[in-house]
């Protein structure tokens, strides 16, 4: 990634860090388990966990393989995942600093090797994609878990500006289509693609991005004139005198 994305990211997220560690999708045990089962994660295998944030799916993967690696951008995030891990003494597991386009591991080094909640953020996710096969163990398994946008052109385009109002460090959500082109392309077959959402109250969304309050209202009014009809994908509505929208999520396993 380009330095300043690599800045805009840390920046944000160092800002962020505690708004974003609690959010209930972040931190939910079960779906962290269940991540980590998709990923036919083994006893004895190695995981390595890209673009880890606060290093919970990490935590998960080393309280059931041998060895669990995060890898972040946000040096913030390793110090917190860092803590947590000798706070619940788990001893197989440790954190890095760095660009998920250039990861400092040797080729074939893990089993399993994941990506949850970031691909959104990345200029050049063929690059990262790339990476990660790079070090995945011939017979691994890859994971990309992640938030998708409409196949409509105009819903993706409509979602992306309210996206980057709130966090200006998102880049796009891409259609399931485009991640079925972009892991086609790296030679990488999918063997499970679960589909859930997650739920927001609009303040309990905008709370992880703290936007200014400019763009708060701006996002306001975008996802309200997607009430009638639906202009970002987001199944926007009103619900006990809140808005509310959903993204809409897709867990690709990959054949390394």
């Amino acid at each position: 990634m380009s330095d300043g994305h690599l800045d805009r990211i840390r920046e944000q997220f160092t800002r962020q860090a505690d708004a974003y560690s609690r959010m209930r999708q972040i931190t939910d045990e079960r779906g962290l388990a269940a991540l980590v089962a998709l990923a036919g994660t083994r006893p004895e295998d190695r995981a390595l966990d890209v673009a880890c944030g606060p290093g919970f799916l990490t935590l998960a993967f080393a309280e059931r393989c041998a060895e669990a690696v995060g890898f972040d951008a946000t040096p913030v995030f390793v110090a917190r995942a860092s803590a947590e891990a000798a706070r619940r003494g788990l001893t197989n597991v440790r954190f890095e600093n760095g660009d998920a386009e250039r990861l400092p591991f040797a080729d074939a080094s893990f089993e399993v090797v994941a990506c949850r909640a970031a691909f959104h953020h990345f200029p050049r996710p063929e690059r990262v994609l790339a990476e990660m096969k790079r070090v995945a163990r011939p017979g691994g398994r890859l994971l990309v878990a992640d938030m998708v946008s409409d196949e409509d052109a105009a819903k993706r385009a409509y979602q992306d500006r309210i996206e980057r109002l709130c966090d200006p460090t998102h880049v796009r959500a891409l259609a399931e289509s485009e991640f079925d082109a972009l892991f086609a392309a790296a030679g990488l077959g999918v063997i499970a693609r679960p589909k859930s959402s997650f739920d927001y109250d609009v303040d309990e969304w905008i709370a992880h991005g703290a936007p200014g309050p400019e763009a708060v209202r701006e996002i306001e009014t975008l996802l309200a004139a997607s009430l009638e009809t639906d202009r970002c994908g987001l199944r926007v509505r009103r619900e006990e005198q809140k808005l509310r929208f959903s993204h809409s999520a897709v867990a690709f396993v990959l054949a390394r």
